[in-house]
């Protein structure tokens, strides 16, 4: 008997034409940024830091501009996103982004442990409605998952404006705490992080902004 796959990516993975620039960008340069695992295994000199679900790709390029000294690696299966980003990474001159368009469940295993020096996860989709939640990413078990990827001393940061997708968050580090006891949490906002169509939505609606810091 088969087994059905079972999906792992719900929503859209593009959600309007891309322009003519982002286009050209996007067939003629997506290439240029694809991440080279074996490549990533010669690097010793440098800080890896993920972001999982970059969006549009705002932080990811702020915190690459800014620490030129780390390499960065972005992950999201949005079409425009990519395109944005490799079309800003292009134009900045920038040498230490590189980025997968495809979910992040299908690569996660590809990358050695103990890598990340930092992990950002900004507004991932909360799947409000109650048949939606088991689609939401950060469970105990992706979770536990990704803590393997990290290095020691190292952070993961979740920012989400539903409450109810903090809530559900919380419970899980509570699961995953009984499971592993690597690592330690705090809440607020301690690590810079660039304003971002979805941070700038909710501040725009008076939306509070959860954020939760998980340290290895």
């Amino acid at each position: 008997m088969i087994e059905e796959k079972r999906k792992i990516f719900f929503g859209r993975s593009k959600s309007r034409a891309l322009s003519k620039s982002k286009k050209f960008f996007y067939l003629n340069h997506k290439n240029d940024f694809l991440v080279n695992f074996e490549q990533i295994k010669l690097v010793k000199d440098k800080n890896f830091i993920l972001e999982i679900g970059f969006g549009l790709g705002e932080n990811l390029l702020f915190q690459a501009t800014k620490h030129p000294e780390n390499y960065f690696i972005g992950i999201d299966p949005f079409i425009n996103g990519v395109a944005n980003v490799v079309q800003k990474a292009k134009e900045l001159n920038l040498n230490n982004i590189s980025i997968l368009d495809i979910p992040v469940q299908k690569v996660l295993d590809n990358f050695s442990d103990n890598l990340f020096s930092k992990v950002f996860v900004l507004f991932p989709d909360p799947w409000m409605k109650n048949k939606q939640k088991k689609r939401r990413l950060l469970n105990h078990f992706f979770l536990e998952k990704i803590l393997k990827k990290m290095r020691t001393k190292s952070t993961l940061i979740f920012a989400t404006d539903d409450q109810d997708y903090f809530n559900f968050v919380m419970k899980e580090v509570s699961l995953l705490r009984k499971k592993i006891d690597t690592f330690k949490y705090s809440l607020g906002n301690k690590h810079p992080i660039a304003d971002t169509k979805y941070s700038n939505k909710a501040n725009k609606l008076k939306k509070d902004i959860y954020f939760l810091n998980l340290d290895k």
